[in-house]
């Protein structure tokens, strides 16, 4: 019975385990502001990014800017131009970064989506206002610019699914440290620890595979966002390989727990043999 009792526990801290590991990832790197601002912050200077994010840029310049109208029929041209050096510009990485975090808000604050319900949207505000100000630099002319500049990732089914993400994100520590006492109850309550302790290891070490098999898995269906824009596509692309490169960590880590269950549980053993003998 206590055998059948302690397989149980460890069975369950291992689901517990698998969960956890990604939902602590999803809360640092996911839904905290910083943690995505860090996670995204590379793809800024991603060259191939650039290029797809100023093409972007200089639609919305185009359509939220009011050029006077001396300079209305050079107005396409001069915003194309400017948008195509954006990312040489001094105020660009601020930029950039200003733009994670309000897209961000607008995506993880319920009452900041009101005016992009049902969708995933980027703020791209604050590069069309860097946009902005060097045409008003090189022209004399003071430009206002919008305060918002909303563009949709079309991503619907992202957008119901970010209320469950950040649950099960804000629920990954609690479960990390139940998958720990799981796991100690079971050990305690074993027959043969040692064994247990083995057993719990290998079962890690299924997991930590797991979390490696399905990390490609999620990259894939993260590079599909957008397929239908280009700055949307390289968007989640890119975020996919910032993403996966994050959570090799993770599963080091989880490989690195295996193999130390398993070597505590056979030490465990040959020390419980010698004092037997």
């Amino acid at each position: 019975m206590r055998s059948l009792v302690s397989a149980i526990l460890v069975i369950a801290a291992l689901v517990l385990a698998a969960i956890s590991g990604p939902a602590v990832w999803t809360e640092r790197n996911i839904v905290d502001q910083s943690g995505f601002v860090a996670l995204a912050g590379p793809l800024g200077a991603n060259a191939d990014f650039q290029q797809a994010l100023s093409s972007m840029v200089a639609r919305q310049a185009t359509a939220k800017l009011n050029l006077p109208p001396e300079l209305q029929g050079l107005a396409a041209g001069i915003i194309k131009s400017t948008s195509q050096s954006l990312y040489t510009q001094p105020g660009y990485p601020e930029a950039w970064s200003e733009t994670l975090r309000r897209s961000h808000t607008l995506t993880f604050d319920p009452s900041a989506q009101q005016q992009g319900s049902g969708d995933v949207h980027l703020d791209v505000a604050p590069l069309v206002g860097l946009v902005g100000a060097k045409i008003s630099a090189d022209t004399g002319v003071s430009l206002s610019t919008p305060k918002q500049v909303l563009v949709s990732l079309d991503q619907p089914t992202v957008a119901k699914a970010i209320p469950v993400v950040t649950k099960v994100g804000a629920a990954g520590q609690w479960l990390a440290l139940a998958a720990v006492l799981l796991l100690l109850l079971a050990v305690a309550v074993a027959r043969r620890r040692a064994l247990t302790l083995v057993l719990a290891g290998l079962g890690m070490g299924v997991v930590a595979l797991a979390w490696l098999v399905g990390t490609g898995s999620a990259a894939g269906q993260v590079s599909r966002i957008g397929a239908g824009s280009a700055v949307v596509a390289r968007f989640g692309s890119e975020l996919a390989a910032q993403a996966q490169a994050s959570w090799q960590w993770g599963i080091v880590l989880g490989f690195i727990v295996a193999v130390a269950l398993v070597v505590v549980g056979l030490l465990t053993g040959l020390l419980g043999r010698g004092r037997a003998t």
